[in-house]
């Protein structure tokens, strides 16, 4: 497949409005981008540093019920989701906040062979945007137990691109004593943070695989945080990187975003029983 004809059906559904903000058209949907950050612990603080994206898909300026996305072709489906991430991409300097400097973690999904093509249209479009490779990390999940997933790895090392994992994805590096893949960012997705809350024993092992994880060079972010919990037991265990509506809702590109650091005893509030953050 050329890169023209890669191309095409992406950059063909997309506009640009009076502010500069890309868009997606698809039929009579209209796709908007949507951001939630993600912190770093900093001190006594969680700073913003990066950002998770998904689409908001609209039908007559509300958003689409998901009984009607689900007409959608599969090749339907799959074009929106690609919109989605090259929109993602372009909007990532339109955070509303003086500064815009955040990373961008962006899921993968679709076939094996185009989507090494994907990564390539995604790294230019990158540098269009006029940011740095190491501001988009890929997380490479949907390749784990594949072959490509060493030489997509390898190459986004080389081009100074970070990827990341989720948990299931590392535990199978984890387990691979020859592998030359060094583990990069490992995420915990929402339905492992909600467990490992309300089970003690689990909340051990947790801890002992986090440091595990980050024996091995990784970095560690938590995500799905809900309440002061849940952020009590992500710091407990040695997080590095923490997301959830807790910490910030998500909201569209463009909108207005304090992007100063949030101290960690104000956002659990009346709870005095706080963890000290370590280094």
């Amino acid at each position: 497949m050329s890169q023209d004809a890669h191309e095409s059906p992406v950059a063909e559904a997309m506009a640009v409005d009076e502010t500069g903000l890309s868009f997606g058209i698809l039929g009579a949907f209209r796709l908007k981008t949507i951001y939630q950050p993600i912190f770093r612990r900093q001190g006594e603080t969680l700073a913003p540093v990066a950002m998770l994206a998904a689409v908001r898909v609209e039908r007559g300026g509300r958003p689409a019920a998901a009984d009607v996305l689900s007409t959608l072709t599969p090749e339907e489906q799959m074009l929106l989701i690609r919109i989605g991430r090259r929109m993602a991409v372009r909007n990532l300097v339109h955070v509303g906040c003086d500064d815009p400097d955040f990373e961008l973690v962006l899921s993968l999904s679709g076939k094996v062979e185009e989507l090494c093509a994907e990564v390539d249209d995604l790294l230019r479009e990158t540098g269009a945007a006029g940011l740095g490779n190491g501001k988009i990390c890929f997380d490479l999940s949907v390749l784990a137990g594949t072959s490509a997933l060493g030489l997509v790895a390898a190459g986004l090392q080389r081009m100074g691109s970070p990827f990341a994992l989720d948990l299931a994805a590392a535990s199978g590096l984890l387990g691979e004593s020859s592998t030359q893949i060094a583990l990069p960012l490992v995420r915990i997705l929402p339905h492992w943070t909600g467990r490992i809350v309300g089970e003690v024993d689990l909340q051990r092992v947790f801890r002992l695989l986090v440091t595990t994880l980050k024996g091995r060079g990784a970095a560690v972010q938590i995500e799905g945080i809900q309440d002061a919990a849940q952020l009590r037991a992500a710091i407990t265990a040695g997080a590095d990187r923490l997301q959830g509506d807790f910490l910030h809702l998500p909201l569209l590109a463009g909108a207005e975003f304090d992007a100063a650091p949030r101290s960690f005893a104000d956002l659990i509030g009346a709870d005095r029983n706080v963890v000290p953050l370590s280094a």
